[in-house]
């Protein structure tokens, strides 16, 4: 996940310097006093003169926050003072990470002319609100296979997501797709009782590049028809060209909370049973991680001003509960098994530089339905698996999942399971009694590979105050 700004941090940056060099010159230009019996203008001028030392010290802050690498760490702005002729200003920044809202301050401080030991000193704050929106990669809508080679679905399956296959699609037995949209680049074959659609429920839209066949000889043809066993309603030759979105494991490594650069847990009393990382290079050394033991555990990450950056949680139960927010990294294989029904609430992704495998009787879902009521806007868990081995992700035997996945290389999917959600690989390997369904998301959750998002900082109208 990258970051994009919509801000105005040149403009920002030039105001502050503007104001600065403005105020040096006041300091030596525009000091006027009328005389001994004038002492009470004399404190006006001078308190005009504190509240512009002030303000400059606010907008040295919010330079400081449209300049900033990441807008929503505590950390972006900080306090500091700055020494100019005739006062001094200092500036401070406070996130609230809940509201989403800095409040910048600024004080001004200048010698009392009267003579009075007391210094003039106004302060001066204003809020801005962290508006940020995550894009997603337009993979996350499918199925999606990226290889050149042939996607094989077997026996008896059900295809009710959105499919994209950057090769070729072989279908057989009884393998059946209903997504309303089937997109693939190469060509399609079918065999045996496998189709595309029915002729009661036809899909909605295919898209093939070099035509169907069916069954697994002669010639392909193009448009793709119910004589192939493609039931659709609208078809096209055109496919648009959809690519794999990139993964930054070794950017993870180092920036997932908790993960293997920030083991320790910020809680009181927190704990994770294992680790997630035994060096400090990423080199996929790690042992196994059952994500899903037969204890609680909770292990929290937080900022210096209190607030959450990272957590990973795990109260069992029927069902047991696991939490997640941002993004976590363990540099090896992971493991979720052992006959446990689990909903996870939050929003997040889980690293695994390994395999990562889901087996025997587990059902983890965003929901405790398992069903579409479930709304991936509010909770939403990817699963990554950065493994380069042939199969880099597993799920089978009975189990049921709700989420995204991504997997470096392929997916084995077989026995009795339910995917509810996106796959992203180099190849699908789908069969034997296994459903696929689809909810649509609206935002992706964080770290999920090819996100990016957009932070635009806005002002909060009358929030500017003077004392």
């Amino acid at each position: 996940m990258r970051r994009q700004f919509n801000d105005e941090s040149g403009v920002a940056l030039v105001m502050a310097v503007w104001i600065l060099a403005f105020l040096m010159l006041m300091g030596s230009s525009l000091v006027f006093y009328a005389g001994s019996g004038a002492s009470h203008a004399e404190v006006s001028t001078e308190d005009a003169r504190a509240v512009n030392l002030a303000e400059a010290g606010e907008n040295y802050a919010r330079a400081i926050l449209y300049n900033a690498a990441d807008p929503e760490l505590s950390t972006a702005v900080g306090s500091g003072s700055l020494t100019l002729e005739g006062g001094t200003v200092n500036y401070t920044g406070t996130y609230d990470s809940t509201t989403k809202i800095w409040t910048l301050t600024g004080t001004g401080t200048h010698a009392n002319p009267t003579g009075a030991a007391n210094p003039i000193s106004r302060t001066v704050s204003s809020k801005v609100f962290v508006s940020s929106s995550t894009g997603l990669d337009p993979a996350w809508g499918y199925l999606f296979a990226d290889t050149s080679s042939c996607t094989t679905l077997g026996n008896n399956l059900t295809i009710d997501a959105p499919i994209y296959v950057r090769g070729d699609l072989c279908m057989e037995n009884s393998a059946l797709i209903t997504a309303d949209l089937v997109q693939v680049r190469g060509k399609v074959q079918i065999n045996n009782t496998a189709s595309i659609g029915t002729a009661a429920t036809p899909v909605g839209q295919v898209r093939v590049g070099s035509g169907c066949r069916y069954p697994w000889t002669g010639s392909y043809v193009s448009p793709c028809t119910s004589s192939q066993r493609v039931y659709r309603s609208i078809f096209s030759s055109t496919v648009p060209d959809l690519t794999k979105p990139p993964i930054d494991l070794p950017y993870w490594y180092t920036n997932s909370k908790p993960g293997p650069t920030s083991q320790i847990c910020s809680n009181v009393g927190g704990v994770f049973p294992g680790t997630f990382d035994v060096d400090t290079a990423l080199n996929r050394n790690n042992p196994m991680q059952n994500l899903f033991p037969a204890f609680a555990y909770d292990c929290q990450v937080r900022g210096g001003g209190g607030n959450l950056l990272g957590r990973i949680a795990y109260t069992p139960g029927t069902p047991g509960t696991f939490l997640i927010e941002g993004v976590v990294f363990f540099d090896g294989d992971i493991e979720f098994q052992g006959n446990r029904d689990v909903v996870y609430q939050g929003r997040g992704s889980i690293y695994a530089s390994g395999t990562i495998t889901v087996r025997n009787l587990i059902r983890f879902c965003g929901v405790a339905a398992c069903n579409t009521t479930w709304n991936p806007d509010a909770n939403l868990l990817a699963l990554v698996s950065g493994s380069t081995a042939a199969i880099g992700f597993t799920i089978e035997n009975n189990s049921t999942w709700q989420g995204a996945i991504y997997v470096v290389n392929d997916f084995y999917q077989e026995n009795s399971v339910i995917v509810c959600g996106p796959v992203i690989a180099q190849e699908l390997f789908i069969s034997n009694n296994t459903d696929n369904c689809y909810v649509p998301f609206g935002e992706g959750a964080p770290g999920m590979p090819g996100n990016s998002t957009t932070v635009e900082l806005v002002n909060v109208p009358d929030s500017y105050t003077t004392d």
